[in-house]
């Protein structure tokens, strides 16, 4: 059957923004600001310049590839081993699950810190609802999925620039209320943490089969996508650097940034953090669904996965989509935030250096030029190394 037409360049951006601007900030960025503390801004830049390589890739591919799989149909034309292509593809579809129960989880967080005294209330609680709800809005079209998108994506990021904007103007000179030194480990872990906070832009060639003009809004939306992220996560890292205490800070270190906005705004502000907070794990949940559910499809028409995974069930959603929902559901309530955090990263890394190899692989097909494929190749394979030593070894 002929695909429809259904997506402009704003709501394949909105998916970027919603699968990167969840956890990342709102659950993340105290974590970053733990471990980098005074090199926080470099951290973000540095993963932020390496996500604009793997972007690139990302952009060379999806412009000579333009299929509703995305990475994994990128794996597939690359890498003619069976074993290296699905085994690539597969441990994307898992890194992409696990940051939407990280960000489930981090929802939860903020209920139960907003709700605190509410009988039955918990973390996990949240997030089981959360997953769900979102798995079955995802099963509808795929321009419905994109038109919600676009509205919490554009509220979302209203209310952080808001508070940007008032840590801006309240400013006078820089006097960080907290500051560390890290070492060599510190730092990259906080690099590791970064980049997992960029994650998720690879969902915009997911898109690339829903659009009129593939090469040309695949890479229009990834670099919008990208810059905007950037320029949001320094402008809150500036933010709670400055404007709350370090008691504060680690007291409520998943959180901080409603803590910031309580200090900058009032309780006003930190209802509008509370909310927008509410709509990025919504956004980015949803956004993982959406890059997962069309994932498994095409694995399973490939033979990686098997056939229920794409035997349809309801509406847009198939057997196999239900069980993996089944499965994110039950795996985040079982393990700890920042167990989850850590594999997340890892494996991110190890998929975005697969993107890398397939672009190298493919150069002919995609017309990709040397340096930037073999720099970002060289770049996430030291951060690579460098997170599995401080984190594991």
């Amino acid at each position: 059957m002929k695909q429809t037409t259904q997506m402009g360049l704003w709501p394949v951006v909105s998916l970027g923004i919603g699968s990167i601007v969840g956890a990342g900030i709102f659950a993340l960025l105290g974590q970053v600001l733990r471990e980098a503390g005074n090199y926080t801004y470099l951290s973000f830049a540095v993963s932020g310049v390496i996500a604009m390589f793997c972007g690139y890739a990302y952009i060379r591919l999806a412009s000579a590839f333009p299929q509703a799989g995305g990475i994994t149909d990128y794996f597939n034309h690359a890498f003619k081993s069976r074993f290296v292509h699905g085994s690539l593809s597969l441990i994307y579809v898992f890194t992409t699950m696990i940051s939407a129960g990280t960000m489930a989880k981090s929802f939860g967080f903020y209920a139960v810190s907003l709700f605190p005294h509410t009988p039955f209330l918990s973390v996990n609680v949240c997030a089981a609802v959360l997953i769900i709800g979102l798995g079955a809005l995802n099963m509808l079209k795929a321009d419905a999925v994109g038109d919600t998108e676009a509205w919490i994506v554009t509220f979302k990021i209203a209310i952080l620039a808001l508070l940007i904007f008032a840590g801006l103007y309240k400013f006078e000179h820089y006097t960080p209320a907290f500051s560390v030194n890290p070492g060599f480990n510190g730092f990259f872990r906080s690099i590791g943490l970064t980049f997992f906070a960029f994650a998720g832009f690879g969902v915009i060639t997911n898109a690339a089969a829903y659009v009129r003009n593939p090469a040309r809004t695949i890479k229009t939306a990834m670099y919008m996508t990208l810059l905007i992220v950037m320029v949001l996560y320094i402008g809150l890292a500036f933010v709670i650097m400055n404007y709350i205490s370090a008691r504060q800070f680690y007291q409520d270190i998943n959180i901080s940034v409603t803590i910031a906005a309580a200090e900058l705004l009032g309780p006003v502000g930190s209802f509008l953090i509370y909310t927008a907070a509410v709509m990025a794990f919504v956004s980015g949940i949803s956004a993982s669904f959406f890059s997962v559910f069309r994932i498994t499809r095409s694995l399973a028409h490939q033979g990686i996965l098997p056939d229920f995974y794409q035997k349809k069930l309801w509406r847009s959603g198939t057997w196999g989509n239900a069980l993996s929902l089944l499965l994110l559901t039950l795996f985040t309530v079982w393990f700890g935030f920042n167990d989850i955090v850590n594999l997340s990263s890892l494996a991110y890394l190890i998929s975005y250096l697969g993107v890398f190899a397939a672009a190298w692989i493919l150069r002919r097909q995609t017309q990709a030029g040397f340096f930037p494929v073999f720099i970002g190749f060289a770049s996430m394979a030291v951060m690579l190394a460098g997170f599995v030593y401080s984190v594991y070894l």
